[in-house]
């Protein structure tokens, strides 16, 4: 490519155009400031998170004793995950005040009267099977995961809800986290 060069008549050195060079300036900043339009630097992260929380939201049942029951079912999945017996025992003990079912109440009062962790595990297996229909007839909006470890109960397997797809198996707690798969998504 040939370049062009302005001298001055004088020195015969080489000048640069100035209204050239102050045009492609002009240009440059306002192409600038078009890209960039004013708005706050945003990352994905933020994104993601947002787009979380939206989902999370959206989750809504028919009935207001219903949201409750599965808000205390979580908060007693969340406790087996930790591996916290006295927060399992307390989690049960609410879930059981906000239900009416007697098979339900009988079950969660097990869980409330039992002391070690391995014990509320398998009745909590059993809780799930009846808070699953509960949802499943109720749900009005949003995702319910029904999550399942194939390890779980020496090797039989065992299921257990969610409001997330990341896998926290309550039947393991830390020993075997992430142990499980999503098996079917409750709308």
């Amino acid at each position: 490519m040939k370049s062009i060069r302005i001298e001055n008549a004088k020195s015969r050195k080489p000048m640069v155009n100035r209204t050239f060079f102050r045009t492609f300036s002009a240009i440059v900043s306002l192409s600038a400031l078009v890209a960039c339009k004013n708005e706050p630097k945003s990352n994905g992260e933020t994104q993601v998170k947002e787009e979380v929380s939206q989902e999370k939201a959206a989750l809504a049942f028919n009935d207001s004793k219903v949201r409750n029951q599965f808000q205390h079912y979580i908060h007693l999945k969340t406790a087996l995950v930790n591996s916290d017996a006295v927060e399992a025992q307390s989690g049960a003990k609410m879930l059981m005040e906000n239900t009416e079912d007697a098979a339900l109440k009988e079950m969660l009062a097990k869980i409330a009267a039992l002391n070690e962790i391995e014990d509320q595990r398998v009745v909590f297996s059993e809780v799930t099977k009846k808070i699953t229909e509960i949802v499943d007839a109720s749900i009005s909006s949003g995702e319910v995961y029904m999550q399942y470890c194939p390890m779980a109960f020496n090797n039989e397997g065992g299921y257990w809800l969610s409001t997330e797809k990341e896998i926290r198996n309550p039947y393991f707690g830390d020993r075997m986290l992430t142990c499980g798969k999503v098996t079917e998504i409750i709308k």
